[in-house]
């Protein structure tokens, strides 16, 4: 069984926002208010995203895990997969400044996605750190499965 963390659920920033939520509520005194910032820090701090895949039983499952723990998702047959490939993302994030400055953040990771018969669904396998390395795995996956690799 192959599993597969993929990424958080609110982001690398909604991680650290929720650790900050977290902090304070560790210091403020007001009970029910420390509880509920205590569970909405710890619910966006270690929420992910995450998959399963089983070639003996020919089954995958994509997944949440809510709080680090608790896990919402299903099982589906690996039939309905026909393809697998390398793709980086197209995500530019840009912001404005007041002196009319442009930044742009380009995110690197690339993935490996599964590609659904229906062919109007892509399923995220792994992040890798570039587009080579998100290819060479895909063609692991695609000599494992029997897909076929899109290049």
């Amino acid at each position: 069984m192959i599993h597969n963390k993929l990424d958080k659920l609110f982001g690398q920033a909604g991680s650290i926002l929720g650790w900050g939520v977290m902090l304070v509520g560790i210091f403020i005194s007001i009970l029910p208010l420390n509880i509920l910032l205590l569970l909405i820090g710890s619910f966006m701090a270690f929420s992910y995203s995450g998959i399963y895949l089983d070639h003996d039983n020919d089954k995958y499952k994509f997944y949440y895990a809510y709080f680090g723990i608790f896990k919402s998702g299903s099982w589906r047959s690996l039939q309905t997969i026909d393809r697998v490939a390398g793709v980086t993302p197209v995500m530019h994030r840009s912001t404005y400044e007041q002196k009319k400055k442009r930044m742009k953040l380009i995110m690197d990771d690339c993935f490996v996605v599964l590609f659904v018969k229906n062919r109007n669904r892509k399923i995220p396998f792994k992040r890798c750190k570039d587009l080579i390395e998100a290819k060479l795995e895909a063609q692991k996956i695609g000599q494992l499965l029997n897909l076929d690799v899109i290049q």
